[in-house]
């Protein structure tokens, strides 16, 4: 059993390396840019202003008291996807497995 790592592969000659982008991937490749990641980002928060700021102006009838402040629905989705969120490190703690679980290789491979 040899501990040896394969080296990387290299392109062959004349590729580049947008050769190796699946043909699917191509069209959504604008998606990388920076300001389409950031205009995302603003995008949300501007959505998220707006629904909090148009809750002033609707009148609504909950089930339960709390439902009536304003903003409650916008803080609450916000705290429960949080709490989904972060949740995730306690439960990989309690349900991963150890990097050395699985053997390096085989002579199967």
């Amino acid at each position: 059993m040899s501990t040896a790592k394969k080296p990387a592969r290299k392109p062959a000659a004349g590729k580049t390396k947008d050769d190796d982008i699946h043909p699917v991937a191509r069209p959504f490749m604008w998606l990388l840019d920076e300001r389409v990641r950031n205009g995302f980002m603003y995008f949300i928060g501007f959505a998220t202003l707006i629904s909090i700021a148009a809750d002033f102006f609707i009148k609504r009838h909950g089930h339960f008291h709390f439902e009536e402040y304003k903003g409650f629905f916008a803080f609450f989705g916000f705290a429960s996807f949080a709490f989904v969120v972060l949740m995730g490190w306690p439960l990989r703690r309690l349900t991963g497995r150890s990097e050395e679980y699985y053997p390096e290789s085989t002579e199967d491979d």
